[in-house]
């Protein structure tokens, strides 16, 4: 409760160009669920599961939208109208219908028209339960959580030899599940296995991976309101608006990540990321992007929630003047660079990154880089590093960045006077 109270404090003291009153023109989602052969599927739950804006950077984390679990069933047809929705935002949602598998229906912007046709597959009849985990999820007053989605992590099995193997995505039967009104779920594995991780989200909650064995027995995880982290960018004192921040877990291995949140600035520069699994480390990183035009930067920002109902507060972030990365892509043959190609730089501590197109003469420009070192990858069709490893692998270059760089050159030959790799 406390965290959607928060939420609803934040929605009524948004900034006047992203705020919207009850009174004002709301928009409506249409589409249509078939199975594979492109029939229509009736009585197939259509759900809102994430949102983000059009313009800008979003205050609220993805799933903590108010539009954010509205629900609607699908008609004989297959069509479906989800109304009511912010005009300002765009949507991902999950179509849902018992003897399918569950799947996303992503970039649902309301004022484009109807989204393309969502197509279930049919769910495959698993007899083994060795398969197959069986869960429920409920919060810590035992109330089931209807509409949570469980998204598979890693699967853990035994190979011909008897050795411990770990799943590859391609292997899940099941990409994403939903839960139904009991808060019951299954999820399938192409194969035996002895246990699965799996990440469960649920509406209001925060995040967090239920590990369990297989077999036919239900198990039951409990979710919790999680932390909240906030803070305040300021440059010189004065609050930095229309900025964006991102939150990821320190530690990012195997069943222990999460997806990177991204919250922005208010007018007053502060921000809110609510729901934080508890018990965690937290990298926070004031977005490059996001502050690239005003030529600032700030280095990361680690924090640790501990317990549910804490709130990190991490006080003034302090941003300061960041340095520009100019440079030129010279290829080998002496010709323009073909339209369309790109550059992208990594840092390499944060693992934040930009990307902008390459001019025809080869130069490109990087603004708002902190201190650090960076990775920089061109992509230039045709073209592959010189004087680098003969791997294809090799596709980046370093560099340190602790001053406005000028004259960065980066050499590109044709693949075809690529050396063979020895």
């Amino acid at each position: 409760m406390r965290a959607w109270i928060l939420i609803l404090m934040m929605a009524l003291t948004l900034t006047p160009g992203s705020r919207m009153s009850f009174a004002e023109e709301r928009a409506t989602a249409t589409g249509r669920v078939v199975d594979v052969a492109g029939r229509p599927l009736d009585n197939a739950i259509v759900m809102v599961y994430s949102a983000g804006v059009k313009k800008g950077y979003s205050l609220f984390c993805p799933t903590c939208y108010r539009d954010c679990g509205k629900r609607t069933v699908t008609g004989p047809e297959g069509n479906y109208k989800i109304s009511g929705l912010d005009p300002e935002l765009v949507f991902t949602l999950v179509a849902v219908k018992d003897g399918y598998l569950a799947a996303y229906i992503p970039n649902v912007d309301p004022a484009a028209g109807p989204a393309p046709d969502a197509h279930l597959m049919p769910q495959p009849a698993i007899k083994d339960v060795s398969q197959i985990v069986r869960g429920r999820v409920v919060d810590t007053q035992g109330k089931p959580q209807r509409d949570a989605v469980i998204q598979p992590d890693i699967a853990t099995y035994k190979g011909p030899g008897g050795q411990v193997n770990f799943s590859a995505p391609i292997e899940w039967i099941n990409e994403v599940t939903v839960t139904n009104d009991k808060g019951e779920f299954e999820v399938a594995f192409s194969k035996p296995a002895m246990e699965m991780t799996l990440r469960v989200t649920a509406r209001g909650m925060a995040p967090k991976h239920f590990t369990v064995p297989t077999g036919g027995e239900r198990k039951t995880t409990i979710v919790t309101e999680g932390a909240i982290i906030r803070g305040r960018l300021v440059y010189n004192g004065k609050p930095v608006a229309a900025a964006e921040v991102g939150l990821i877990p320190h530690d990012a291995g195997v069943g222990r990540w999460y997806p990177e949140v991204r919250i922005g600035t208010a007018e007053d520069g502060t921000f809110t990321i609510t729901n934080v699994p508890p018990g965690r480390i937290w990298q926070l990183r004031p977005m490059m992007e996001s502050l690239a035009s005003r030529g600032l930067g700030a280095d990361l920002v680690v924090c640790e929630t501990k317990d549910d109902g804490q709130e990190v507060n991490l006080g003034d972030i302090r941003l300061k003047p960041a340095h520009s990365l100019r440079g030129k892509v010279a290829l080998g043959d002496a010709k323009p660079i073909p339209p369309g190609m790109r550059v992208s730089i990594v840092a390499d501590r944060s693992g934040d990154s930009q990307g902008v197109k390459i001019g025809s003469d080869g130069r490109f420009r990087f603004d708002g880089l902190p201190d650090g070192i960076y990775s920089v990858t061109p992509a230039v069709e045709g073209y592959r590093l010189a004087n680098e490893c003969a791997i294809s692998l090799c596709r980046s270059v370093e560099i340190l960045v602790n001053r406005d760089v000028n004259d960065f050159v980066i050499k590109m030959e044709p693949e075809s006077e690529a050396a063979p790799h020895k």
